[in-house]
């Protein structure tokens, strides 16, 4: 019954064109008008256009509910009345009067002009243009400063700066070589807390006047994973400046928990525990009113829940951890709006999200915010001197695409398979003529597949999910297996052609990364079934899955020949994790390469992804291990940062990576948002 459930679910829904548009053509076809018009629209008026900001103008792109949204406020402006027939006909002339009499008032000042207009829907402006990666803004209490983090005019290490919302040169605050991040004012304004990278494993939390001079450190953490920008703050305050809360562990590899710190004597005490087969917690926001912490939990890459859990007066659980019901799988970065009744927060897809708003109450669904927050992450809002709420958040967009290198140097590296969306995670058919890999270029993640050229892309699935994981073809080149991490547990599927209904493989329930056997006869895949990740197989009909590994291990791989697994062991962060080989008779593991964060293996050797260990890791890079010469050499960096999957073709000549092309990320402010 489960499956026949399953399979229904996922029965495949009709292809739509998805909420973006392209070019001014597309734009202008939308609207029904010709492209000049709408590009004055832009101008006079305000329709949301945004550029990807490379120098060429028509470089541009919309979201549909972004202009729907836009033309419904433009429609409902009052347009003027045409004048009543005749010279000077009794109603030309009363209106006349009214007229004149409505100026008198409002030049007298007894009633303001602002009252007697439509409010104009809000928009966003840029608050920094910077190289590089600017992220995590956090306005000042007062709304007139705003703290965030920089990697610099060198792009070479992330520290902690504040500017005036009025302009101005910002200032920096920190200089450590290690990097750091999460910024969060205190209420007074006097200080920012905030985290600095200690190893791969650690982070400490210090504290620095708003004006710059001498940190001092208040405690230290154990972090799980590397920081990233699409799961929000790390550091919140309570409104009394007594507390602050943190997302991370007392403890070495485990999951981040939320955390209360004494700024004042750095004793540390669980706020909050995590349920079992959860991730981590993310992103913890205390409620202006100190009673109220709002933050986001981690349940499986690509899927996360926003919660509540009432606190008492000091800053303990005075009751059950709610979920808010926000209809998205996606949901991170809350941030309280002044008067405490409603959360902003990023939602959607975890690749491009955008921001909502939604009553704490529970009270009514979440709303989109209109005409702004498009690839919008990590809110932050504040109320000025005048009573307006300014809101900041993060803009970030990434277009990432799969380039393919000659392992033999007959040629450059060539952008193989692109869009202006996410092309990721692709993997070789066996006989090296077809490539399956993800794409969102619909609005969802689905699988895609082209043939070894990158020609003629045809989408496989049309499951509408935020997130598909491992695509990999079996030995027979007629099916493909995958992982849907966005539910609880992870499922996996097989699917045998575009369009067809995935179906469940019973018993792989939590199954992560996977690989084929040789033989077809097995999948291998990870799974977190007891304390640790493990390596287990499966039968492709399904079945009862048989444990392989036991000290730990992820992202499985067979020799061709059948002999050998392949698996990573070790910690969270990438300069943690080796990658380990074990014969699938008798015989014991053995340590192949260390630091590898993702690798893909052929009979010609392994191509892997390598991070520089020490406090702060460098790379990632791209490396070869040939097993003909049982040595390891640097292949050439990608012009662009690296994202996730690689591939190499079974005989080694040809390596696929995913890197992203084209990225943007600035700060956006919102003035006057309601």
């Amino acid at each position: 019954m489960r499956e026949r459930n399953e399979l229904l679910r996922l029965t495949p829904a009709k292809p739509t064109a998805g909420d973006r548009l392209d070019s001014w053509k597309e734009v202008a076809a939308y609207l029904g008008r010709e492209p000049r018009t709408v590009r004055r629209w832009e101008k006079d008026e305000g329709l949301p256009i945004h550029r990807l900001q490379h120098g060429r103008g028509g470089s541009v792109y919309a979201q549909k509910s972004e202009l729907d949204a836009w033309r419904v406020a433009r429609s409902g402006e009052s347009a003027p009345r045409p004048p009543a027939k005749g010279r000077f006909g009794t109603r030309w002339v009363l209106a006349a009067a009214a007229v004149l009499v409505l100026v008198l008032i409002v030049a007298a000042g007894l009633v303001p002009w602002r009252s007697w207009t439509r409010p104009s829907p809000a928009t966003a402006v840029p608050l920094t243009s910077d190289p590089g990666a600017v992220m995590e803004p956090s306005l000042a209490p007062n709304a007139r400063q705003v703290a965030y983090v920089w990697n610099g005019e060198a792009q070479d290490n992330f520290d902690i700066y504040v500017r005036m919302l009025a302009g101005g040169v910002p200032l920096r605050l920190t200089a450590d070589p290690a990097d750091d991040y999460s910024p969060a004012w205190s209420p007074d304004s006097a200080s920012i807390a905030f985290l600095r990278r200690t190893s791969a494993a650690t982070a400490a939390v210090f504290l620095v006047s708003s004006l710059g001079g001498t940190e001092r450190k208040i405690a230290e953490l154990f972090v799980a994973g590397w920081p990233h920008w699409g799961r929000g703050p790390s550091l919140a305050w309570s409104p009394d400046g007594k507390w602050l809360v943190a997302a991370g562990a007392r403890e070495p590899n485990e999951p981040n928990l939320l955390l209360r710190i004494s700024p004042a004597t750095g004793e540390i005490r669980p706020l909050v525990s995590l349920p079992p087969k959860m991730w981590q917690h993310m992103a913890p926001a205390v409620s202006p009113d100190g009673r109220t912490l709002a933050f986001s939990r981690m349940v499986a890459w690509g899927r996360s829940e926003l919660c509540l859990l009432a606190l008492s007066q000091d800053l303990l659980p005075a009751g059950e951890v709610r979920r808010l019901e926000t209809g998205a799988t996606w949901n991170a970065s809350p941030a309280w709006l002044p008067d405490g009744r409603s959360l902003v927060f990023s939602t959607g897809s975890v690749l491009a999200p955008h921001l909502e708003r939604i009553a704490v109450s529970g009270s009514g669904r979440a709303e989109r915010l209109a005409g702004i927050g498009t690839d919008g992450w990590t809110p932050s809002l504040a109320r000025a001197d005048d009573g307006r709420v300014r809101l900041a958040y993060m803009h970030h967009y990434e277009s990432v695409n799969i380039w393919r290198s000659a392992l033999d140097g007959s040629g450059p590296p060539v952008r193989l398979i692109a869009s202006a969306h996410w092309s990721f995670e692709p993997a070789w058919s066996s006989d090296g003529k077809r490539i399956v890999f993800i794409s969102d270029r619909t609005g969802d993640s689905e699988l895609w597949v082209t043939d070894a050229g990158g020609r003629q892309p045809q989408q496989w699935t049309f499951l509408k999910q935020p997130r598909l994981g491992g695509p990999r073809w079996s030995p027979d080149g007629r099916r493909i297996a995958f992982t849907v991490p966005g539910d609880r547990p992870p499922p996996m599927y097989l699917i045998d052609a575009p369009g067809a209904v995935p179906k469940l493989v019973p018993g792989a329930d939590g199954s992560g990364y996977l690989e084929w056997a040789p033989d077809g006869r097995a999948i291998y895949f990870s799974a977190n079934r007891g304390a640790h990740t493990e390596i287990w197989k499966i039968a492709p009909e399904g079945g009862e899955a048989v444990q392989v590994t036991h000290g730990g291990g992820g992202l499985p791989a067979v020799s061709s020949d059948g002999r050998f697994l392949y698996y990573a062991k070790g910690g969270a962060a990438p300069d943690e994790r080796h990658l380990w080989r074990a014969p699938l008779g008798s015989g014991s593991a053995e340590k192949v390469l260390d630091y590898v964060d993702a690798y893909s293996l052929s009979d010609a050797g392994i191509a892997f992804k390598y991070y520089r260990p020490g406090a702060k890791p460098a790379g990632p890079y791209l490396e070869m291990f040939r097993f003909a010469t049982g040595k390891t050499e640097r292949l050439p960096d990608p012009r662009q940062s690296l994202r996730y999957g690689i591939a190499l073709s079974r005989d080694g000549r040809y390596l696929l990576h995913a890197q992203a092309d084209y990225a943007v990320s600035d700060l956006m402010l919102v003035e006057g948002f309601r």
